[in-house]
């Protein structure tokens, strides 16, 4: 079946051709500007969402070469804390912490654990801390830690074995968490 378009209007409806047309443009330019406001928003929250991801790849990446690079998670030498019965060396010394290492000493003073101060960038950071402690000396724990178990540790000092200490911190240093461990020798 065939549509036969007339030449002529009648003059109502012209006028009413003309005002559908009319308000057909209305409505195809609204809808324009509906679609041109939602792609510039789309826009702005794909872009917002991208600077997400891309810090949360960044921060992945930076945790995830932390955890596989061997020369970042390494094993420092021995901390060696002065011995008080020596002359000229102070009966206290401080133990200096690093982030993302495993630290060592054989501690034969009385001491202080430190723990690393972080900068901005530092959101997730751990220390481990293996020593011995001579039988006459103490052990001054950090009072910003909060110990797994609820109390600090009782630390083995005995000169022969390994107490264990895990530091870590989610917030970059604001709160720590800390962990104890005892690998204990017989001494002969």
């Amino acid at each position: 079946m065939s549509f036969i378009i007339p030449n002529t209007f009648r003059a109502g409806e012209k006028a009413i051709a003309e005002q559908i047309n009319e308000n057909f443009n209305y409505l195809k330019q609204s809808l324009e500007q509906v679609n041109n406001t939602l792609g510039l928003r789309m826009d702005d929250v794909e872009a917002m969402h991208n600077d997400d991801v891309e810090t949360i790849k960044n921060d992945v990446d930076a945790i995830s070469e932390n955890i596989s690079n061997e020369e970042t998670i390494l094993r420092l030498g021995s901390i060696v804390t002065p011995d008080p019965a020596e002359d000229g060396q102070i009966p206290t010394a401080q133990i200096q912490l690093q982030a993302n290492r495993v630290n060592t000493a054989s501690v034969l003073a009385n001491s202080e654990i430190i723990l690393p101060a972080l900068d901005d960038s530092e959101k997730y950071v751990n220390c481990i801390f293996e020593f011995t402690l001579n039988a006459d000396c103490t052990i001054t724990l950090p009072s910003n830690v909060k110990w797994c178990y609820g109390e600090p540790p009782n630390i083995t000092a005995d000169s022969v074995s390994t107490n264990r200490m895990i530091f870590d911190t989610t917030s970059g240093g604001t709160h720590w968490s800390g962990y104890y461990s005892l690998n204990k020798l017989e001494q002969d």
